[in-house]
């Protein structure tokens, strides 16, 4: 499963190379993105794709530098809670 950044519909995508199998959407304040929805489609639901969603998108915002977050999702809030791995993010 990868990651992809797709700037211009303002979201990070979560596939199998093939299949979609998520997306996080966000809307940018300066350097902040405010992360304001995660979703799995409905057939994909129940098969634990939530985390690696959360997770590699967080990282992927890590690694391109330069920006903060905003977990607006409760979804997302609640998984950066638990994971303070990814604190130097909030913004």
């Amino acid at each position: 499963m990868k990651i992809t950044h797709e700037p211009q519909s303002h979201r990070y995508v979560l596939s199998d190379g093939e299949q979609f199998l998520g997306e996080v959407e966000y809307y940018q304040e300066g350097t902040t993105l405010n992360l304001v929805r995660a979703e799995v489609p409905l057939e994909h639901r129940g098969d634990g794709l939530g985390i690696p969603l959360v997770k590699g998108t967080l990282e992927a915002i890590r690694a391109e530098g330069g920006l903060t977050v905003r977990p607006v999702c409760p979804y997302i809030a609640k998984y950066m809670m638990k994971n303070t791995e990814f604190d130097e993010l909030k913004g």
